[in-house]
């Protein structure tokens, strides 16, 4: 099942990972501005990527 990644500082972390059925990509930008929002702040990179085959 494919799932959208979120990274943390080029591949150091996965810090999140979201069911691309449930989570559109609108969706997960949302997520990232609300959860994520002390990672940015302290200026961490987090990218988004699809997973890697289970």
């Amino acid at each position: 099942m494919p799932y959208w990644e979120i990274i943390l500082d080029d591949d150091k972390e996965i810090l999140g990972r979201y069911n691309q059925e449930y989570f559109t990509e609108q969706k997960i930008g949302e997520i990232i501005k609300k959860l994520y929002e002390q990672q940015i702040k302290q200026g961490h990179d987090l990218s988004i990527r699809l997973s890697k085959n289970d």
